[in-house]
């Protein structure tokens, strides 16, 4: 079970969860998740928090749900955002910027990090420096 963070709705905790296993190769295209209550076990929530982090998901279509057999990691291969989603990343970042600015974090550190985020080595002649 992951820890609550008080500030954001449980069902948006547990998308960023699964959001996050799927951009990191923890789940796979394709492979099955638990059902609406083993989710629900297993995280310690509400079955109805569990569907409704399960239908966000497929509606932003990293997941879809098939009748009978479970719910899947979807096969995403266009790999398209929508504009609203580019939209809410940019304000994201920007207001990352600002935040790193103000506590003095140089550009640099802040592509380290997101390269790190992306799984992307560092470069071995700036850890040398």
């Amino acid at each position: 079970m992951a820890q609550i963070q008080r500030n954001q709705p449980l069902y948006e905790q547990l998308m960023w969860r699964i959001k996050g296993q799927v951009a990191s190769g923890v789940l796979t295209i394709g492979e099955k998740l638990p059902s609406v209550r083993e989710m629900a076990l297993i995280e310690g929530l509400n079955p109805n928090t569990v569907v409704k982090a399960y239908k966000a998901l497929e509606h932003q279509n990293v997941i879809e749900t098939v009748a009978g057999k479970g719910t899947f990691v979807s096969a995403n291969d266009q790999q398209v955002a929508d504009e609203r989603l580019i939209r809410e990343l940019r304000e994201q970042l920007g207001e990352v910027v600002i935040d790193a600015k103000r506590a003095a974090i140089s550009a640099q550190q802040l592509n380290d990090w997101i390269a790190e985020a992306y799984g992307i080595s560092k470069n071995p002649e700036r850890e040398k420096a």
